[in-house]
């Protein structure tokens, strides 16, 4: 199930996710920015280790998927619980705001967007961003097939747009370059990033390994990320 995989991938990485994560601070840092005005009490969603908070400070409860990711975050701020984004263990209009970094697109988007709505009061505000479509071309490259499916830009506006009015959106494109493809697939793995579509088997694993093994060139590993700032839809 891609859920308990997500769930463990993220668990094995946790000690080496917060020094890892290089793009995912990048983003946070641009997320912080524009979640600085929000004001009453917040929910931190997929929040990690906690790179929003740390950037925020403001009075969020942080919910994750990985306990793992959870105790690092508890130990910045001690409002954490697990739980799942499609399935938020909250009642109706409780937060005032709503804020995410690079965790939606494991997600079902409609499913997520529906109950991040649903806990906002009303006016609430959801600050979020995504990696879309375009993102870890290298993969694709060294494997030569997808092995992500990400949204569209326009698949992400148009989901947004049922629960929220968008105040403002926009996509920005980070890379990390690396020496070569093993050293591109530990990166993956230190950020919990190594899933794929599907569970593979221990041959298919051997069979991966071995095309990064063999790709003894630079490997420019990319993101494009959406930023999106809404009010939730009355």
């Amino acid at each position: 199930m891609i859920k308990k995989r997500i769930s463990q991938s993220f668990s094995k990485s946790f000690r080496t996710y917060q020094n890892k994560a290089i793009i995912q601070k990048q983003t946070a840092n641009i997320l912080s920015e524009m979640a600085e005005d929000l004001t009453g009490l917040g929910i931190d969603l997929g929040c990690g280790t906690g790179f929003l908070y740390e950037n925020l400070r403001k009075k969020m409860i942080g919910v994750d998927i990985s306990l793992k990711m959870l105790e690092i975050y508890k130990s910045k701020n001690p409002l954490a619980i697990a739980g799942d984004i499609e399935k938020l263990p909250f009642k109706n209009n409780v937060f005032d705001f709503a804020v995410s970094n690079f965790s939606l697109h494991w997600t079902d988007l409609k499913i997520s967007l529906k109950e991040i709505s649903r806990v906002l009061k009303q006016n609430g505000i959801f600050c979020f961003c995504m990696p879309i479509e375009g993102s870890l071309k290298i993969v694709e490259n060294i494997l030569g097939k997808r092995n992500y499916d990400f949204y569209s830009e326009k698949e992400v506006i148009e989901i947004v747009s049922g629960y929220f009015e968008i105040i403002i959106s926009f996509h920005k494109e980070f890379r990390l370059e690396f020496k070569n493809g093993l050293e591109l697939l530990n990166h993956l793995h230190e950020t919990g990033s190594a899933i794929g579509k599907e569970g593979l088997s221990l041959g298919k694993k051997k069979r991966i390994f071995e095309k990064f093994k063999n790709y003894n060139k630079t490997a420019v590993l990319n993101f494009n990320v959406l930023f999106v700032k809404a009010l939730k839809r009355e």
